[in-house]
């Protein structure tokens, strides 16, 4: 998409955004998300019912920040396009590869599985030995050299530069920097929880955090820490979740809610710092600053301010004193604790 994008003279600052921005909604409503299924058992809800939380919030961001995108791009609409580069790649890809429906299946089939409530890792592996075989079968590749691929990414030689920079990549060893960052992130949150850094925010955010507004905000605001002194979503997603999880309980909000907002102020806010894992592979992968393309990142801050709204408004947030029980907020008689 940078390189269509370039071919119709849209900014790449623009463009980066609006790839950022589908690329977290996937992230975040997909059960083969890492982050995903990390909220969902730090904050102890089941996987889907995360997930069908986070649609109130999802859904309404996403087609507010499709509908700003689409009218944005109608300012480039008519001008003289050079789709040399969209066709080379185009081209390059028929000549080298076997595009057919049937290379669906695997993707397909693991989503299958994840929808039956399978568990994700045999699953995701699964996924990933169909994806060698298919490879096997359809792209004149030997089993081998499809596993290997998992290791050391994939190698072509195609003389298209373009495509050879997109698809020259993957495997374990291209990620060994960002998995090391992700480590002395996970470090550095440790040594504040051991030193009581993350003790007296809680403190602080507990007495602060009275209602189901102050408490969401308190979640976001966590959850943007975890990443700003943190530097990885897997910090901020234990920050926003245990610092702010016994206000929930204090309040009797249901914990779907806390994972939809440990999502919200964890994961979302990850590009947005420069020096994140999410902020530093983003830049990286698309050749475009944090700062420049954070103008851009409508999805991320719908979502932010629709999370907001929602807690003060008392809209789709639950409250149970039932586990099978869930009403929302409103519905329930007001009391001094509350």
């Amino acid at each position: 998409m940078m390189g269509i994008g370039h071919s119709f003279g849209i900014p790449a600052p623009l463009v980066a955004g609006a790839v950022i921005c589908g690329a977290y909604v996937g992230d975040k409503l997909s059960p083969l998300s890492d982050t995903t299924v990390m909220t969902a058992s730090l904050t102890r809800v089941n996987l889907f019912d995360h997930i069908r939380s986070m649609l109130y919030v999802s859904v309404p961001a996403l087609a507010l920040s499709s509908l700003l995108f689409l009218l944005v791009g109608f300012f480039y609409v008519g001008q003289n396009v050079d789709l040399t580069r969209a066709e080379e790649a185009m081209n390059a890809l028929e000549g080298y590869f076997n595009i057919e429906w049937y290379m669906l299946i695997p993707a397909i089939i693991v989503i299958g599985l994840l929808a039956f409530k399978k568990p994700s890792i045999p699953t995701i592996t699964f996924g990933a030995l169909l994806g060698a075989i298919w490879a096997a079968l359809f792209q004149d590749m030997t089993l081998l050299e499809g596993i290997k691929t998992s290791y050391s990414g994939f190698h072509i030689e195609s003389g298209v530069d373009f495509m050879d920079n997109l698809l020259n990549r993957g495997g374990i060893v291209s990620m060994l920097e960002v998995i090391l960052l992700i480590i002395l992130a996970l470090g550095l949150g440790g040594l504040m929880e051991a030193v009581g850094i993350l003790q007296v925010i809680c403190n602080t955010l507990l007495k602060w955090a009275d209602n189901a507004g102050k408490t969401t905000v308190s979640t976001l605001i966590a959850g943007f820490f975890g990443n700003f002194f943190g530097g990885a979503a897997y910090v901020s997603l234990i920050t926003a979740s245990k610092i702010t999880e016994e206000n929930y309980d204090r309040l009797r909000m249901d914990r779907r809610v806390l994972s939809r907002n440990t999502e919200a102020g964890g994961t979302i806010t990850t590009p947005m710092v420069p020096w994140s894992d999410g902020g530093v592979y983003m830049a990286t992968v698309l050749g475009v600053s944090t700062l420049s393309y954070l103008p851009f990142l409508w999805y991320h801050f719908l979502v932010l301010i629709i999370s907001v709204v929602y807690g003060f408004s008392g809209k789709f947030i639950w409250y149970t004193d039932d586990p099978d029980k869930n009403v929302e907020l409103d519905s329930f008689p007001k009391s001094k604790s509350l």
